[in-house]
């Protein structure tokens, strides 16, 4: 505890003032203009005074300076308490970010993300959300340098040999570089997840300070259990990438490659990366835990920006209700197309139904793919034909075409024909985008989840299962649309038969939908933790 040097009674860092405060005499001061009286001579200068508290369940540990803030739960399992272990001194961060975000902040803003409409309301209920607990979490900051000569490969335009024999000319583009780059970061705790850690980036340490325990007081923190040198690939590669990215942008190279006619392969790119100096800092994170059964469920929300990061869970029954009630809208839409529009024949209401069951496999199939294939913070998404609004406009156009072309008469031939080509050249489009959302996800299979996060290595292991499971009704919808699309076109059966393949497109997607709530409700949620004394993680192999 820091004492107030008026009256002696414990202070309390207040966000909003950016001051330590003292409740019993209302004085004011600067975290660092304050004693530091766990220093006592100059040896111990570069370390302060904490206790730990460590939860019996899992071996987790946080720190604080006040011995009697006893810690009620354990953040990372939901156990019931943490115990008091000991009083040790921690050595002192170089920097802290204090935070900037109260809790109510907070908890307003966590607020806003879980009030989507399909997120199970019971992680949005107030008593869960009282639960967010100020943790300073550990973070190595890097200083590194690129200097010398760097190669970027890069490569010509197509050159034809003979009739059937093509060229592609490959070079390297050299060039000298001296560039010096801080704000690598990446957080030192075993504990803290990192895809929670990496969704909550970036911080703006251009306004961290120097520590003082006085920014701890009322808040605990991590001591940090992860060797700075764990994540030197991974600052050399990001640098890496940074550096090319500015040299790419440079006007000089743009005009050498556009004379030249000449683009750029980044991932043969080569340049001398040195890392010079690590400092470790204290970063504030609002965290949150919901325990049930042997699953938790985290929530992070950036204590300096107020960035939210979170498990959701989706709730399966409001997703069945909303696919129920559009799939009664639809159903109802058709039946007065078919009423208002008596060229409208039950083949082309069969064309609907597979151009919704392709447009339902395509959105639930990018869904996952999102889900798998998360994009790390800062890089660039991935450019996929049509993409999701493309795919929606191409569904659009496809329905109105088809029904411009069913005409028994009553439209000229003329007009009917054009929609045909219409309707094709949009469907083999929405095809197209299909096949290369699901070539994506068969690379599922080749991932690998060594080294990953638990979250990581629950989401990976639960998208190979999914395959297994949903393969036969795969099979059985592609087998129905191209049935279906015969049966359209060439006009082979009765209203009777093409309604009843309407039914089993219907049923079709509707069980590919529960297949899909099922894999999204389970990968948000991870499994307890455990930790030994230094918070590693055990290897339960």
């Amino acid at each position: 505890m820091v004492g107030c040097p008026t009256c002696g009674a414990g202070l309390r860092f207040d966000i909003a003032e950016q001051r330590m405060v003292c409740d019993h005499c209302n004085s004011r001061y600067l975290p660092e203009q304050l004693p530091d009286d766990s220093n006592t001579d100059d040896a111990q200068q570069s370390s302060f005074n904490c206790f730990v508290y460590t939860c019996p369940s899992c071996g987790a540990e946080l720190v604080t300076t006040d011995r009697n803030d006893a810690v009620g739960f354990c953040q990372y399992c939901g156990g019931a308490s943490m115990i008091f272990d000991k009083m040790r001194r921690e050595w002192k961060p170089d920097h802290i970010i204090p935070f900037q975000i109260t809790k109510e902040q907070c908890k307003e803003a966590y607020r806003k993300e879980a009030k989507r409409f399909f997120v199970s309301g019971k992680y949005s209920k107030p008593e869960l959300i009282e639960g967010f607990r100020g943790i300073y979490m550990p973070y190595w900051s890097y200083r590194a340098s690129m200097r010398g000569q760097f190669s970027i490969g890069a490569k010509g335009p197509r050159e034809r040999v003979s009739h059937d024999t093509y060229n592609i000319p490959h070079y390297a583009v050299k060039g000298q570089t001296d560039c010096m780059i801080d704000g690598y970061s990446h957080d030192a705790s075993l504990s803290f997840d990192d895809e929670l850690s990496q969704s909550i980036a970036p911080y703006e340490y251009q306004k961290q300070t120097g520590f003082a325990p006085g920014y701890l007081s009322g808040f605990y923190a991590e001591s940090g259990n992860v060797n700075p040198h764990e994540y030197d690939e991974m600052i050399e590669a990001e640098m890496k990438e940074d550096a090319v990215e500015s040299v790419v942008k440079a006007p000089s190279m743009n005009d050498y490659l556009r004379s030249n006619s000449l683009s750029l392969e980044r991932n043969e790119s080569k340049a001398p990366v040195q890392i010079h100096s690590v400092s470790r800092s204290l970063n504030p994170v609002w965290f949150m835990s919901c325990r049930n059964g042997k699953d938790i469920t985290y929530a992070a929300v950036n204590g300096q920006t107020g960035k939210v990061a979170a498990d959701l869970p989706l709730s399966p029954l409001r997703i069945l209700l909303t696919a129920l009630g559009i799939a009664a809208a639809v159903f109802a839409v058709l039946m007065l197309l078919m009423s208002v529009i008596p060229s409208v024949k039950a083949n082309s209401t069969l064309g609907v139904c597979l151009l919704l069951m392709g447009g339902g496999m395509y959105f639930m199939q990018n869904s996952f793919n999102r889900t798998v294939d998360k994009p790390q913070p800062g890089a660039k998404k991935k450019g996929k034909f049509p993409g999701p609004v493309g795919y929606m406009l191409l569904l659009a156009v496809g329905v109105i075409s088809l029904i411009a072309m069913a005409s028994d008469g009553s439209y000229d031939q003329d007009i009917a024909g054009l929609a045909r080509i219409v309707l094709i050249a949009s469907s083999a489009a929405m095809l197209l985008g299909h096949f290369l959302q699901a070539a994506d996800s068969s690379a599922v299979r080749k991932l690998k989840i060594n080294g990953e996060s638990l979250l990581r290595v629950r989401i990976v292991t639960e998208a190979k299962g999914f395959f297994s499971s949903v393969l036969w009704l795969k099979i059985l919808m592609y087998i129905t649309l191209a049935a279906g699309a015969l049966v359209v076109f060439l006009d082979l059966a009765n209203s009777l038969i093409t309604y009843g393949m309407c039914i089993l497109c219907a049923a079709e997607l509707f069980g590919l939908a529960l297949f899909h709530i099922r894999f999204q409700t389970q990968v948000a949620k991870r499994p307890l933790p455990q930790f030994n004394k230094k918070g590693a993680l055990y290897d339960e192999n």
